[in-house]
């Protein structure tokens, strides 16, 4: 018995050794080690370099190529994977830009073991090549390639290139893509969507003229210069000295002879010139090495500030550095940030393993950064306490994408999402610091605190993502990071991942939660985790299941709302505690037509985020030149899809319309009440980043028009006028399809409408087309209008004059051809006056008026067509733009035909036409059009009827409040 146990016992030690023992051989990673050199040519803002690459092959496969990334490549032209994404989210810049602007990355020449070796484009990327081995790379084993390179640095457009003579060195050199037990993770270059890259070993060395100062990921091997940099960095920025005193030139004359070699050689976009300093006493070597990091990246500029400090970190001093423009004076002391950055991840995750940590700070005003190993990048506004935040949030990348290297295309959330928990973390730290200190009369950190009534919440990113999943517009955490709209990849990997963490902690516990971090951190730090590799530690360190937290990386449904909430006045808008109080919000209301003068008034409305599903607005208000009550109320009940967005409404106006006066003196105001049910959806395409979308509506307008009736009365003293104002009721059916994609390239709108009356049917096409110039400047908007007007039953005389508001016009109509009251007008019914001039954008949409008339110019009961264009005019023929708040100027071009322009005897030439100038004010909110060339019927009108001062009674303006487009306040938030 004794010897079974002995023999069971031994048959499980022996199982549980091979257990762990295949545990540990399952996870293998790749190694990549470089020696670099590299030398910058400032005149022609290109690098030429040489490239020796030791690639470790710990896999238990057999290679036969390998996948490279050669990411200067996707700044070569405008169909890379990065441009499109750009257009894609909504940026335009890259792809209008000009061939000096972009770069590209040439003169690869690839050797194994010093033997040539052919390479191939992917069929797709053009920044992505398969280098073929001439022989097997076998498991265990290790092979040396080689190769020279030459890049073309782009103007900066993401993350890397150069702003003048301001050079930021990012994924510039060709790179193996990951191979791991997936298989290979080659991947095109893109804006959105960071890096997956092999750990290794840097030897770098970079040659600049002298004049520049170098900032670099690692420890900088001339003692020279980081005896001056340190001693520099102590000084105040007005004491520092030209650092080009302290450096000395390259003595390397092998190197200098490769550089000035491959400089003079042609190449495919860049004229060829000799650069100025091409002798060996004008360059200086910066030699950088570390161990142990997946990238490098370096920055050089002639009009660095430095900043040095540093930290005792357990046994060994890490070197803080802070490089910044002298444009850039809220930077100075950003080394502090540095520091409590450090100590506080390396206390709450694991400690700093490197020597040195390095910001980086650009000239470009706006608050940004990009992370690399040891070193960051940072663009800062003047805003202190955001400067802060970005560089302590990209310090910590150290740890949350530097140490622990999780594939960042795939899981973002892995990297984002957990180094901004900790970064809130921080900053929570740092702002309870803040107001201990103030008790003191001490500030020792720029986070401020957020007034206790304030109606915004102090996290406004996570009631967004609430608002997100409520209407089913958000995506799940871990979703690869191209799949995001800009907007969503904020919300969604940043602020719900972090979240995500916070669930995590208060499930596990504070200290618990700790623990498992730190071992998460020493398990897998130098590699590359998946999230079920995260889920594993967790589970194990703390002893705890988190499948239901872990099964909410991929869910998108929305939280659950608070069925029954608090009702709660309050004034203008309130944001705070959304998930409580459902707010009745108060604001006072001023608006002006001619009639009702200026109507003061209060609105009562109950719109928050998130957004509830039974929506209204109420506002009541006052005229005070007619003494007349006015109101306009809109209720919607809403029904929210990922397919569709589904909404019953119904718009009630009441106002003023227009006015009129006796002979005897009494005034009349005439009203008109509008009620307006109708349903409308929204239809999806189905692709989250895409902007477009399909409506289908169907709504009745009924009106209650009152209008004057004048009277003969007989009385014993005689005839007396009498004036009455009845009431005429109408209503039009509409049926509408719209079409449209608001894309940034070539966006377009096709509408169709029918509307139906009693006595007709209205049919309406109108396709939009937006024309981007070449150079980015504006552009051209093409419209084309087909409509066609049929009788229900016969044509009559009767008919055709009771539905003359109805037919269609060449010219844009007046306020009193808006028979569906839709478009707002400050003198809806003037025919005379500056508020007679204005028209609406309708059917042919000339910006010319004929309407004192007894038959207007280009207006019929049958069919009409009309092409309208208006662009941009160039900033150099526009004397507008030469003003010191410059104004855009364009012009515009109207044609158009009816059906009376065909038929015998017509009194106006088949095609008329007209052009001019066109204002654009408040964002084209208000639009003021002058002529300048028009058809001869129009110049006779002109000339004949509207009498003096004809060409200032000719300017018409068109006022569009769809203009304001207030769902760009939240994009995929229906508003």
């Amino acid at each position: 018995m004794k010897r079974l146990i002995y023999i069971a016992l031994c048959c499980f030690f022996l199982l549980v050794v091979n257990a762990v023992f295949a545990q540990n051989k399952s996870y293998w990673q790749q190694q990549t080690n470089y020696t670099i050199t590299v030398s910058l040519n400032d005149d022609l803002h290109s690098l030429n370099g040489f490239e020796k690459i030791e690639y470790i092959n710990n896999s238990p496969d057999t290679l036969f190529f390998l996948w490279f990334h050669i990411w200067p490549n996707a700044y070569k032209n405008d169909k890379t994977a990065f441009s499109d994404q750009q257009l894609l989210n909504g940026n335009t810049d890259f792809y209008f830009s000009n061939g000096s602007e972009k770069g590209y990355i040439n003169q690869l020449k690839f050797t194994v073991q010093n033997k040539a070796v052919a390479y191939e484009y992917h069929p797709k990327f053009i920044d992505v090549i398969k280098v073929f081995l001439n022989e097997p790379l076998l498991p265990n084993s290790k092979i040396i390639l080689q190769t020279p390179f030459h890049v073309q640095l782009p103007k900066n457009f993401s993350r890397g290139g150069h702003i003048n003579n301001e050079y930021q060195a990012t994924q510039w050199y060709p790179k193996p893509a990951v191979y791991d037990a997936k298989g290979w993770h080659f991947m095109p270059y893109l804006d959105q969507g960071e890096f997956y890259s092999e750990f290794g070993n840097f030897d770098v060395t970079i040659n600049t003229p002298k004049e520049y100062i170098v900032a670099a990921t690692g420890n900088l091997q001339n003692k020279e210069q980081l005896m001056a940099l340190k001693t520099l960095g102590k000084k105040k920025p007005e004491q520092q000295i030209n650092f080009k005193q302290i450096q000395k030139p390259v003595t390397n004359t092998k190197k200098i002879a490769l550089k000035q070699k491959t400089i003079k050689k042609p190449v495919a976009t860049v004229a060829t010139k000799t650069p100025k300093n091409t002798t060996k006493e004008a360059y200086v070597e910066h030699h950088f090495v570390q161990e142990n990091v997946h990238d490098f990246a370096w920055f050089a500029s002639k009009n660095f500030i430095v900043e040095y400090d540093s930290l005792i970190l357990e046994d060994k001093v890490v070197d803080l550095f802070s490089f910044y423009p002298s444009v850039r004076s809220n930077v100075k002391g950003s080394t502090t940030h540095i520091k409590n950055a450090i100590k506080f991840y390396s206390k709450n995750v694991g400690t700093y393993p490197y020597n040195t940590a390095t910001v980086v700070c650009g000239i470009q005003n706006k608050d940004d950064g990009m992370e690399y190993p040891t070193i960051t990048y940072i663009n800062a506004s003047s805003n202190e306490q955001y400067l802060q935040e970005v560089i302590i949030h990209e310090v910590g990348h150290n740890w949350f994408y530097g140490l622990i290297a999780t594939n960042e295309r795939e899981h973002p959330w892995m990297d984002e999402g957990m180094n901004t928990f900790y970064t809130n973390k921080l900053l929570k730290q740092l702002q309870l610091n803040y107001t201990k200190t103030n008790k003191k009369g001490e500030s020792k950190t720029l986070v401020s605190t957020k007034p206790k009534q304030s109606k915004i919440p102090e996290n406004i990113a996570s009631l967004l993502v609430q608002t997100l999943q409520h209407v089913q517009k958000a995506l799940p955490i871990d979703t690869t990071s191209e799949a995001f709209t800009t907007d969503l990849y904020g919300l969604m990997v940043y602020e719900q991942g972090s979240q995500w963490m916070e669930k995590l902690e208060a499930y596990l516990g504070k200290q618990t939660f700790e623990v498992a971090m730190k071992d998460y951190f020493n398990e897998w730090k130098f590699k590359h985790p998946s999230p079920q590799d995260f889920k594993n530690t967790i589970e194990k360190s703390s002893g705890k299941n988190i499948d239901v937290l872990f099964a909410m990386l991929k869910q998108t449904q929305p939280e659950s709302l608070q069925a029954k909430k608090i009702i709660k006045p309050t004034f203008l808008l309130n944001l705070n505690q959304t998930s409580t109080y459902q707010y009745l919000s108060f604001l006072p209301t001023t608006t002006y037509n001619l009639y009702d003068g200026l109507r003061l008034g209060v609105a009562l409305h109950n719109y928050q985020l998130p957004l509830p599903k039974l929506q209204f607005f109420v506002n009541p208000s006052f005229g005070l030149n007619s003494n007349k009550f006015n109101f306009f109320g809109r209720g919607a009940l809403n029904k929210y899809t990922k397919k569709y967005w589904l909404q019953a409404q119904i718009g009630v106006q009441h106002f003023t319309y227009d006015d009129f006066t006796s002979d005897q003196g009494a005034k009349y105001a005439l009203n008109v009440t509008r009620i307006s049910p109708g349903i409308k959806i929204t239809l999806y395409n189905g692709d989250n980043k895409s902007k477009a979308r399909t409506q289908i509506g169907l709504k009745m307008i009924y009106l209650s028009e009152q209008n004057l009736n004048f009277e003969n009365i007989n009385t014993p003293t005689g005839v007396v006028e009498k004036i009455t104002t009845p009431s005429t009721i109408s209503y039009v059916n509409r049926l509408y399809v719209d079409k449209f994609d608001d894309r940034v390239l070539y966006p377009y709108h096709l509408n169709f409408t029918v509307d139906q009356h009693k006595d007709f049917l209205r049919f309406a096409f109108t396709a939009k087309q937006y024309f981007n110039y070449f150079n980015n400047k504006g552009g051209i908007e093409a419209r084309f209008f087909a409509g066609k007007f049929m009788y229900l039953g016969s044509k009559t005389f009767t008919k055709q004059f009771e539905t003359d508001r109805y037919h269609l016009n060449l010219s844009g109509p007046k306020g009193y051809e808006d028979y569906t009251y839709s478009d707002y007008f400050f003198g809806r019914s003037e025919f005379d006056g500056w508020q007679s001039q204005q028209v609406m954008e309708r059917d042919g949409f000339f910006k010319v008026r004929t309407d004192l008339l007894g038959s207007k110019v280009g207006k019929t009961d049958n069919w009409l067509m009309a092409l309208n264009l208006s662009g941009d005019l160039p900033e150099s023929i526009n004397p507008l733009a030469k003003l010191p708040i410059p104004i855009k100027l364009k012009f515009y071009v109207d044609i158009g035909t009816y059906a009376e322009a065909w038929g015998d005897n017509a009194s106006t030439g088949r095609f008329l036409y007209n052009a001019g100038l066109q204002l654009p004010i408040f964002r084209e909110v208000v639009n003021i059009y002058v002529p300048i060339l028009m058809s001869k019927v129009y110049r006779d009108y002109n000339l004949s009827i509207l009498g003096e001062n004809a060409f200032s009674k000719s300017i018409s303006f068109t006022v569009n409040l769809s203009k304001l487009k207030l769902q760009k306040i939240m994009p995929g938030i229906p508003l």
